[in-house]
């Protein structure tokens, strides 16, 4: 019998939390298969600390914020994930994200519900709509400014000079081509394949999981092309998934974060945040500092909760 669900972590800081997490989905999972990814260049990890049901990819890839490599290395761990144990659900996560709902309830919604996969994505167009100086707020990526945003980086072809601008103080630090003639014949969007785009983090089946691991040609485009785009984990996989013909794809990733005040990542979620994601109806949240006693209140709020 195939596990219900497994987990495919994308780590690189931070041993002792990522300990901690698998600790927990051990213990409310009832030790899933669990395959991390992990950059060992930056931090150095144990592996023979973590329990048996923990596997590390061992060609891992050098990582960093907004590189190719981050959702290259975990497609790795999604891969060996898949090879060694086929689980029918998976879940990637990052380090500092934490269940907030109970397994059963998780499992149970995820076999009745319709959807392949959980994915915040929207299709990426021709938007001019501004870029709000404040920045986007709560919104993140619903906001329609960040169609914008992401047209630019993953569709426009684009000539930056960004060591240029800094030095001579110039706040445009880029030039946009938008010409879709330019485009149908520079990008794999020819109007036969679109552009998918949103937040990371997702939920998906194996059938979901063989899309993206399929060596066709529709991936093997995009695949060349996201490798050279700015914050490629936020398009790759919704591109792949997107373009998978028959796949149903909820645009919920159930995934709660709070991006109030913030640009790079969201908000770190305190104990007065727990009523909220609570109410949510999401599967995990991020992200949290490395608290444990937090941490187990969190746990405890989930047992009491009516979910």
């Amino acid at each position: 019998m195939k596990p219900p669900i497994g987990f495919v972590l994308a780590t690189h800081a931070n041993p002792a939390q990522i300990l901690f997490l698998c600790e927990q989905l051990n213990s409310r999972f009832d030790h899933p298969p669990i395959s991390i990814h992990h950059d060992f260049g930056q931090t150095p990890l144990n592996t023979a600390e973590f329990p048996a049901n923990v596997s590390f990819v061992q060609d891992w890839l050098k990582t960093g914020w907004g590189r190719s490599s981050f959702a290259l290395g975990e497609k790795r761990a999604i891969r060996d994930l898949y090879k060694t144990a086929d689980p029918d659900w998976f879940v990637n996560l990052s380090g500092a994200d934490f269940p907030i709902r109970p397994a059963r309830s998780i499992l149970e919604e995820l076999y009745s519900g319709p959807f392949d996969a959980y994915l915040d994505h929207r299709r990426i167009a021709l938007s001019r709509v501004p870029f709000p100086p404040e920045g986007l707020g709560a919104a993140s990526f619903s906001h329609p400014a960040w169609i914008t945003l992401a047209f630019e980086r993953y569709m426009a072809i684009g000539f930056g000079f960004y060591k240029l601008a800094t030095r001579l103080g110039w706040k445009k630090k880029a030039i946009y081509l938008r010409s879709s003639f330019l485009i149908r014949h520079f990008t794999p969007f020819d109007g036969t394949l679109q552009c998918y785009a949103g937040d990371h983090w997702f939920v998906a089946n194996r059938k979901s999981a063989h899309a993206l691991l399929d060596d066709s040609e529709t991936n093997r485009k995009l695949t060349e092309h996201f490798i050279r785009r700015p914050n490629s984990d936020e398009a790759i996989f919704h591109s792949m998934l997107g373009n998978t013909p028959g796949l149903r794809l909820s645009p919920k990733s159930k995934r709660y974060s709070d991006w109030t005040g913030c640009w790079s990542h969201p908000r770190t979620l305190t104990e007065a945040d727990f009523p909220a994601l609570l109410a949510s109806g999401d599967y995990f949240a991020r992200k949290f500092d490395f608290n444990p006693e937090l941490l187990h209140k969190l746990n405890q709020a989930v047992d009491q909760s009516p979910a």
